[in-house]
């Protein structure tokens, strides 16, 4: 059952000195301050929007007044634009419109005056690393190791190594996955919020989920464009020999420089040569759901020399493809397994070598069009030769959606490993069974605050995230 917001209430003792006229007086100011706590929380729209838009122009005061790096002022002019764009909307009586864009720009623009440091502003931002990953910045001819939490701008090339792999985050809630072995370039709308940012890929493969935006790919033969609330993969070959577009989820339309366009529905794949012709739109089977053995199992390679992996096959397949890989990236040059199509629903593994394991499956058509990637398991091989079991060092995912403001009130939500424990700001926090979390977080000092976020694993192993919000001051 969905969860809401919990508030504990304090109980205040009143004396009994003048009862009848205190509880009288009570009962006035708690009415007063229940009206005028809801003309707070739920103003109407044009009250919502001209409110915003004030914020919107105090935060664009104070990062003008700021000491900000020139690389920033692309920045500035966007969330300029779009606190213009507002204002044009709300004299347009597009109230919610208006709303919308000037909560983005209030954003951006407290994000530069309070920034203190690269790592909250840009384009996007580095939001998971994993390997080798490195970032050429604008204007510069060296290429630097990219860190979590890194911004990106406009005319930044991305490149993984062959185990690499990055999560990068944009301003308008779009997250790109980078595979190994890939290279892009950032582009970004300079306009406003509704306009769809871009990344040019160059080779490789990227899989990409838009929020309530749309976003854009392009490759040199075709652009695609994925509608908001998609789930979309981009693979380019070697060479730029191919692009292949896979919709898992949503929408997507490609087109090419001749100005043909072909649209994709959910689970639809197309390829289109180097110079830009489409093939024939195929469909994709859904991708199967890993059952056995439960996620971080663990097996004593003495008396369970075999591993019984299941799963149900989706709908559409013919079989499924097995990976198994120490790496949670699963490099093409790193697999322990990678089977051919298996038509049943389970398999056997011998267990070698103690370690930490991860598997995952996809589903293939008879015309061996493939399906998105399960999710992935992991499991432990231990050895009761040695005293210490073979430990898990690695830290569990933990995904953190953009924190949203009610008055005081900061929503944090996200995602997790299933059987980590969340904490924010040192309080528990449930999870259900999908790992997912929800939790309002009351802000009381005004400015710059913390929000912190940990997962720890069944094995002790932790990871962070810090989010900053800003307090305007009602």
């Amino acid at each position: 059952m969905a969860r809401g917001i919990e508030l504990d209430w304090i109980i205040i003792k009143i004396n009994t000195i003048g009862k009848m006229v205190a509880v009288g007086l009570t009962a006035v100011l708690a009415a007063a301050l229940l009206v005028f706590v809801h003309y707070r929380m739920n103003p109407t729209p044009d009250v919502a929007a001209r409110r915003t838009i004030r914020q919107a122009e105090r935060a664009q005061h104070r990062a003008e007044n700021a000491s900000l790096p020139e690389s920033w002022e692309s920045e500035v002019i966007q969330a300029t634009g779009q606190l213009t764009d507002a204002k044009t909307a709300y004299g347009d009586e597009s109230f919610e419109e208006a709303r919308d864009l000037a909560e983005n720009a209030r954003s951006r623009f407290a994000a530069l005056a309070g920034a203190g440091a690269r790592s909250t502003v840009g384009a996007g931002q580095f939001h998971s690393i994993d390997g080798r990953v490195t970032i050429q910045h604008v204007g510069h001819s060296g290429w630097g190791m990219a860190k979590p939490r890194m911004p990106v701008f406009n005319g930044d090339f991305v490149k993984t190594g062959r185990h690499g792999a990055a999560e990068i985050l944009f301003s308008d809630g779009t997250l790109f996955h980078v595979a190994p072995n890939s290279l892009l370039e950032i582009h970004h709308s300079d306009r406003s919020a509704t306009d769809a940012g871009t990344v040019k890929m160059v080779v490789g493969k990227i899989n990409v989920s838009t929020g309530r935006s749309s976003s854009i790919v392009a490759t040199n033969s075709v652009e695609t464009r994925i509608e908001r609330d998609s789930r979309v993969a981009v693979d380019v070959g070697e060479g730029e020999a191919e692009t292949v577009v896979s919709t898992f989820s949503g929408r997507a339309v490609l087109r090419n420089d001749a100005g043909q366009e072909i649209r994709l529905a959910t689970r639809q794949q197309v390829s289109a040569t180097k110079e830009g012709s489409f093939a024939e739109r195929r469909q994709i089977p859904e991708a199967p759901v890993p059952v056995a053995p439960m996620n971080n199992a663990a097996f004593d390679i003495r008396n369970d020399p075999v591993i019984q992996l299941n799963w149900s096959i989706g709908s559409g397949a013919q079989g499924v493809r097995l990976q198994v890989s120490r790496s949670k990236n699963f490099p093409s040059s790193n697999l322990d397994v990678d089977s051919p199509v298996i038509s049943g629903p389970g398999a056997r593994l011998q267990a070698i070598h103690p370690g930490t394991y991860f598997w995952r499956l996809a589903s293939v058509h008879s015309d061996e069009i493939i399906s998105e990637w399960s999710t992935v398991r992991r499991f432990r091989i231990h050895s009761r030769e040695h005293r210490q079991v073979i430990r898990d060092l690695e830290p569990p995912d933990l995904d953190v959606a953009p924190v949203r403001q009610l008055g005081h009130l900061f929503i944090v939500e996200g995602r997790t490993e299933m059987g980590a424990t969340i904490t924010i700001n040192g309080t528990n926090v449930e999870t259900d069974n999908q790992g997912r979390f929800r939790r309002a977080v009351e802000v009381h000092r005004i400015g710059w605050n913390d929000i912190v976020i940990r997962s720890t694993d069944p094995a002790g192993n932790q990871i962070s995230r810090r989010e900053r919000v800003f307090l305007e001051e009602f």
